[in-house]
């Protein structure tokens, strides 16, 4: 799954104007049919979701990267990257920057660093792991729904889309600190974007029902901090929590159905902002 990164970079380099790039984890890799996107809002759509464990500050340094005048940035970030130091990535990203990127070694900041080190001895167990055992595959395919494979034109995880639900466990409460840090990183983001000539926008993951309604204040907190800093926020976080019928494998992932929905949504705010 981390590999498709490549492919998203070759997205954000060739993907011409007018564009749309939706930056966040993996509730956008599996959240978004970019197809409807685009037949909606005759934008060319990129999906960069990958995994929440590369955490927000790699999402959107690598991005910035990319962006062009007169672009449209949605940032749809899943909530714990707002606390403890989630944003700063995880294994994931250890690997991203080790084995598939190497050059995006020069995103990172001082705090990044810090935490990779940290997470040296988990990176050298995880060499020991025989991936295959981790990979799902639908009964008509040998692409796994993690594979790099399993993702369309747009960068969106499709392979899964014929498949049922899970019924995956909640998470549980959001109970770490609020992340200034993340904030910062984010706020410096927005200020970039704005000297490039293009335009940020804020909407919310979609997520289950049940994992919301046990982390109510802190995902309030997120929203009040967001406006408070005068983000452009195009939704709420009440209008993007999920039915648990709707949710694949985590409380980030949805279905084919979920999708659809989710995209519907996604599609009615970005109309209210989004001239074309």
């Amino acid at each position: 799954m981390l590999y498709t990164q490549i492919d998203k970079n070759e997205l954000l380099k060739n993907t011409r104007k007018p564009r749309i790039i939706f930056i966040g984890g993996s509730n956008l890799a599996f959240g978004l049919d970019s197809k409807l996107i685009k037949d909606s809002l005759h934008l060319n759509p990129i999906n960069t979701g990958i995994h929440i464990n590369i955490g927000l500050k790699y999402m959107l340094s690598n991005t910035l990267q990319y962006i062009k005048e007169g672009d449209i940035i949605i940032l749809a970030a899943e909530y714990q990257q707002f606390y403890g130091n989630l944003a700063d990535g995880e294994g994931e990203l250890f690997s991203l920057v080790t084995d598939i990127v190497p050059k995006s070694k020069n995103l990172l900041g001082n705090r990044q660093y810090l935490k990779l080190l940290l997470l040296l001895p988990e990176y050298a167990q995880s060499k020991l792991q025989p991936l295959f055992l981790f990979y799902k595959y639908p009964k008509d395919t040998i692409v796994g729904i993690y594979d790099r494979k399993a993702f369309n034109t747009f960068g969106d995880a499709c392979v899964h889309w014929k498949l049922p639900g899970e019924n995956p466990k909640p998470y549980p409460a959001i109970t770490k600190s609020f992340n200034n840090d993340a904030l910062k990183a984010l706020i410096n983001f927005r200020n970039a974007v704005e000297q490039k000539k293009a335009k940020l926008y804020i909407t919310f993951p979609g997520y289950q029902y049940s994992s919301y309604k046990v982390s109510v204040a802190a995902i309030k907190q997120v929203e009040q901090q967001l406006k408070e800093h005068r983000f452009l926020l195009i939704s709420t976080p009440e209008e993007y929590m999920m039915p648990d019928s709707l949710m694949f494998d985590t409380p980030y992932h949805l279905t084919k159905k979920g999708v659809d929905y989710r995209t519907g949504l996604l599609i009615g705010d970005l109309k209210k902002v989004v001239k074309r």
